[in-house]
């Protein structure tokens, strides 16, 4: 039996994307529907949603009514979220890559409650939905779950202990799973984001200038700091890996070997 073409791998395949009306996740769920997958994104924001899927409509006027959806749901309550992934049924893949908060500055000025909240959505979110994976049978045979992290798990620097400990967390999680979840041939994996150009970065309180000299001072050896459809090559490649599970996928321009 011949094994499919690569490039046809995720056509007519269902998609789940949690965080996927803004940043990374939008952009991973634009690189699906462009390799013919059908694409469900999910916020906590109703309007996030809606305005996330008329995007990615125009941004591909060709695809058919039910190739990209939208749902609304919080992966802090957990039996909602886990209803209104239940209602969409079985799918081929899983993208989590929900977060609404970046930890970075001073140690001393940090504020717990936040980092609370983003471990709340990013390390219990991954939890929830690994969980919820394994309990419903959420991802067909063959399927996969892919994660997020981020580059201070693997090079934690001055003012980004705490986030660094957090994705760090989810790395290992990652790998947790992805044993959890062999005996269904569901694969669990986690990219691993550099610096990415997002709507995040206006949620530190910095102004555009701000923002634009801090893409424009950081010096990668790709030469450019990535937009969200950069980074969404690495999604691709995961859900299409047959052959990975438990790997982590560093997708940085090169900054951890600088």
């Amino acid at each position: 039996m011949s094994k499919v073409k690569s490039a046809d791998k995720l056509r007519g395949k269902k998609i789940i994307v949690v965080g996927g009306t803004s940043g990374i996740g939008f952009g991973a769920a634009q690189a699906f529907l462009e390799d013919g997958a059908l694409v469900t994104v999910i916020s906590s924001n109703a309007e996030r949603v809606t305005t996330a899927v008329s995007r990615l409509r125009e941004s591909s006027p060709n695809l058919l009514e039910n190739s990209i959806l939208g749902a609304v749901a919080d992966v802090r309550d957990e039996d909602a979220f886990v209803a209104v992934l239940q209602g969409i049924g079985k799918v081929d893949h899983i993208v989590f890559s929900s977060v609404d908060k970046i930890i970075r500055g001073p140690l001393e000025n940090l504020v717990i409650e936040d980092a609370k909240w983003l471990f709340g959505v990013k390390f219990w979110g991954s939890v929830v939905l690994g969980k919820a994976v394994k309990k419903h049978n959420l991802i067909l045979p063959g399927g996969s779950l892919t994660l997020t992290s981020g580059a201070a798990a693997l090079k934690p620097g001055k003012g980004a202990a705490t986030g660094a400990a957090l994705n760090a967390a989810v790395i290992t999680l990652t790998k947790g799973l992805a044993a959890e979840l062999a005996d269904d041939k569901v694969r669990v994996n986690v990219v691993v984001p550099g610096l990415v150009k997002s709507e995040l970065w206006e949620k530190l309180g910095k102004t555009q200038e701000e923002i634009k000299k801090t893409f424009e001072e950081t010096k990668l050896p790709v030469g450019f700091v990535a937009e969200p459809e950069d980074i969404a090559e690495a999604y691709l490649y995961l859900a299409r890996a047959e052959y990975a599970t438990g790997t982590v996928v560093e997708i940085d321009g090169g900054s951890l070997f600088k």
